[in-house]
């Protein structure tokens, strides 16, 4: 009898593989095999005396494992069903129609935590995205500024004839060497300075001779750095008659010394540059009245004045001023430009002259550096 009763209580504890694994999984994955982990242990005769109702069940381990279908994977469950297996203490085991109910019941989505949704890693990948997008913006940015920063250089170092679209037009400029200002003596002002009022040229004056341009031939004659010119050789490029007049003008008015060169360019155009220095600067203007009216060359007894010469006068120093003159046609055999500047002490002469007809722009551009020289 008693065995009888122990094998019928054995019989009415439920077993924990009794809801089949098939019909509560969502996946088409075959279900495993219950461990022998899952399945309690029959109750003896010791721990169920005879004529006992049905054994309690025997109690779960605190992770809730007993609750689950035996062969269930955990990724089918989801964080709700998890949560309510915490929460809730299985004091007794289901029947095992009722279990297998609750295990096949699927969670309603609205049951699902919003963060199970929208996962973290998702805003660290978004955050990512935009810090790649700002480094290549940046290695952008710095590849054109360096790219730009090149092109820039590489546009101010050739000549501007060595630029395709930018070479400048030839209109007849001559090639002149740089031009270089002699030191002074320490503590000597300029001859344009404010607090030189005589407007003395302290540097050597022929240091102050515009430089022979690129292909001429200069003419050894005119003393150059070698030597000053006599007053008589100056007073030739003035008609035969006022000869004597302009030099008894210039021996009284303090004449101190004449520097001069000349040279011939291949098209024939001779430049002759006299710089005559006296003594302080009203001397010079003094002079230069005298030499000016009436204004008259041995290879024109009637120039004008040069029209075309206002557009150069603002390259001309502050305090000089320039007189420049034209042979009007009809003309002979040569064409005359020339020119006063007056620099202080010193009355410089721009002497050009060319068979046919000789162009503005060489003379402009002669008449321009020798002002800046001496001032």
């Amino acid at each position: 009898m008693t065995e009888q009763t122990q094998s019928d209580d054995v019989k009415k504890i439920p077993a924990q593989s009794a809801a089949p694994a098939e019909e509560t999984l969502t996946d088409s994955r075959p279900a495993a095999a219950p461990s022998q982990d899952d399945v309690p242990e029959p109750v003896t005769a010791d721990a169920a005396p005879a004529g006992a109702g049905p054994a309690e069940p025997a109690q779960t381990p605190s992770d809730g494992a007993a609750t689950e279908p035996a062969g269930t994977p955990a990724e089918t469950v989801g964080p709700a069903a998890a949560d309510a297996a915490e929460l809730t203490e299985p004091a007794e085991l289901t029947e095992p129609a009722e279990a297998a109910e609750a295990v096949a019941e699927p969670v309603p989505a609205e049951a699902t935590p919003a963060e199970s949704v929208t996962p973290g890693p998702r805003k660290r990948l978004r955050d990512r995205r935009g810090l790649r997008a700002a480094v290549r913006w940046t290695a952008a940015v710095v590849v054109f500024a360096a790219l730009g920063g090149a092109a820039a250089y590489a546009v101010t170092q050739p000549e501007r004839t060595e630029i395709p679209g930018l070479e400048t037009p030839d209109d007849g400029r001559w090639t002149y060497p740089a031009l270089k200002l002699p030191k002074l003596p320490a503590g000597q002002p300029g001859a344009m300075d404010s607090d030189n009022p005589a407007g003395r040229h302290y540097a050597d004056l022929r240091t102050l001779l515009l430089p022979v341009p690129a292909g001429a031939k200069r003419d050894t004659s005119f003393p150059d750095r070698g030597g000053w010119l006599p007053t008589a050789d100056f007073v030739e490029i003035y008609p035969e008659d006022v000869r004597k007049k302009f030099r008894a003008a210039l021996d009284d008015n303090t004449l101190r010394h004449i520097a001069a060169r000349a040279w011939t360019m291949p098209d024939g155009t001779r430049t002759e540059i006299y710089l005559v220095q006296f003594a302080t600067e009203p001397y010079t203007t003094r002079v230069r009245n005298e030499l000016i009216v009436p204004a008259a060359f041995a290879q024109a007894a009637h120039p004008q004045t040069d029209t075309t010469w206002s557009d150069d006068d603002s390259a001309v120093p502050k305090g000089e001023m320039v007189s420049p003159y034209n042979e009007a046609s009809p003309r002979g055999a040569t064409h005359l430009r020339a020119a006063y500047i007056t620099a202080g002490d010193t009355l410089a002469v721009v002497h050009m002259e060319k068979a046919g007809t000789q162009p503005a722009v060489p003379f402009h551009q002669t008449v321009v550096l020798q002002s800046q020289l001496l001032g």
